[in-house]
């Protein structure tokens, strides 16, 4: 039934797994016949004039050579498949297709991108987040139309996913084996940890933002497997990945929390307490860090109550007390300034 031969290949997973397997000569001889039914469906939907056999023949080869470059492959390959020298138009259908939808998915350099990733999809299409479970008992929160697909033999040897949309992971520890999350070019990866990955259509960004634990964020563009165009972050850190660009961009989450639950429950109302013992408390708090470029700064006397507010209204009150003024650069707070206020 050719309706269900087109229903077949419109799954993504399936055609890629089924022509990984048709280049490793690993097909079935019912998924060989279904290839070929499908190419001949194709030819027969683009209405390929028929030009002859050394014209359709050529092309074949020309097609096969496209492909070879693109998939990395060796053209000895070629002669594993014995069902190719079936009528040329049917062959020379078939490698166009999978020709297009190589140079779509992008060579997945070293075999570790994106395209690279077969196995099992879900996908959020309802209006609330939805939780995934992974088999080592990771946990991924999708957001509303956004996507997870987890490798086929995902925990057993490597632990890897592709990610469209949004989502917060809180990833099961296992120094032994990292996971990996593909999100376009961006690569995640984090031995145990929960972080939140949200990409920013209109922006043409991809923000990755740390709750727990430590992150490497790279870019899979970068080519080399030694050399990484990327960075570590920890809690409260973020960095924002231009598409367009290929290039990352380190700084502080929007809304820093406190990352040590022993300083929450610390009162945070001062008596004439030196900044730089306050700065102290802070830096244990949300695990940021904090330069003050004038050490005159430290010695400033420091009265108030930063209880109930978030990092940057602490740093304001701090700021308008001793008279110094704070800036972010990248994942740092440089609090600079002459002194204190007179009196103090």
């Amino acid at each position: 039934n050719f309706i269900q031969i087109i229903n077949f290949f419109m799954t993504k997973h399936e055609f890629d797994r089924l022509s990984e397997k048709y280049r490793a000569g690993q097909c079935s001889p019912g998924e060989v016949v279904l290839l070929e039914q499908w190419a001949e469906l194709h030819l027969r939907l683009q209405d390929v004039p028929d030009t002859g056999e050394p014209d359709m023949l050529k092309r074949e080869e020309l097609l096969w050579n496209r492909i070879l470059e693109t998939a990395g492959l060796r053209q000895g390959r070629r002669k594993k498949f014995p069902w190719l020298r079936i009528a040329s138009g049917i062959a020379a259908g078939f490698l166009l297709v999978l020709l297009t939808w190589r140079l779509f998915q992008g060579p997945a350099a070293g075999g570790t991108g994106p395209a690279a990733i077969v196995g099992v999809e879900t996908k959020n299409t309802g209006n609330f987040q939805q939780v995934v479970y992974l088999s080592d008992g990771s946990t991924v929160l999708l957001e509303p139309g956004a996507s997870v697909v987890a490798e086929e033999n995902y925990g057993r040897k490597t632990r890897k996913v592709r990610l469209e949309g949004e989502a917060f992971f809180d990833i099961r520890s296992n120094p032994e084996m990292p996971f990996l999350v593909f999100t376009g070019d961006l690569v995640t990866e984090v031995l145990g940890t929960s972080f939140r990955i949200r990409p920013r259509a209109q922006q043409k960004t991809i923000e990755v933002s740390v709750v727990t634990g430590k992150v490497s964020v790279y870019s899979g563009a970068s080519g080399s497997q030694r050399k990484k165009d990327g960075v570590i972050i920890t809690p409260n850190q973020k960095v924002v990945y231009d598409t367009e660009l290929k290039t990352i961009r380190q700084g502080l989450v929007d809304l820093p929390r406190v990352v040590v639950p022993e300083q929450q429950k610390l009162g945070f109302s001062f008596d004439e307490i030196p900044v730089d013992s306050v700065l102290v408390l802070m830096r244990k708090r949300y695990g940021v860090d904090i330069v003050v470029g004038n050490k005159a700064i430290n010695s400033c006397a420091f009265t108030g109550d930063l209880g109930g507010l978030d990092l940057y209204r602490q740093l304001d009150f701090i700021c308008e007390v001793i008279d110094a003024e704070y800036e972010i650069r990248g994942s740092t707070v440089f609090i600079t300034g002459n002194g204190c206020h007179r009196g103090h």
